[in-house]
């Protein structure tokens, strides 16, 4: 499964697209552009997802961290959304401000994709 989200110019809306037949999403008035995440950070110990597995019966236990020093969540900087991608499951967290910038899930590939998007400083992804 191909995770892409979709952002508003405008306003800054964000949608993940489960379907795509092609035809363009509008918002505001204007087609919403693909939203690219960032796969490197000059400080890669903020931003980029962190993906640890642990072998667990017929998959892996998986706990996606954002970067390996933890984002702060304070109302004004904060880590809106986590998703991990696993073939064609997605598993999403939406935290909020004080809460652990952390997802837990079950996941059958070894290969996990992971993402995330800060408040401030945009959307991220990492794999493991």
């Amino acid at each position: 499964m191909e995770f892409k989200l979709y952002r508003c110019a405008h306003c800054g809306n964000v949608i993940f697209k489960v379907v795509d037949k092609g035809v363009p999403v509008m918002c505001c008035g204007q087609k919403m552009e693909e939203f690219v995440p960032n796969t490197t950070d000059g400080a890669m110990e903020k931003h980029v997802p962190a993906v640890e597995k642990t072998a667990h019966g017929s998959g892996y236990s998986v706990s996606v961290k954002v970067g390996s020093v933890e984002h702060p969540m304070l109302p004004e900087h904060y880590i809106s959304m986590i998703a991990a991608v696993d073939g064609d499951t997605v598993t999403m967290k939406f935290p909020k401000p004080g809460e652990k910038p952390e997802l837990k899930t079950f996941c059958r590939s070894e290969k996990v994709e992971a993402y995330e998007i800060c408040n401030l400083h945009g959307f991220w992804k990492g794999e493991g």
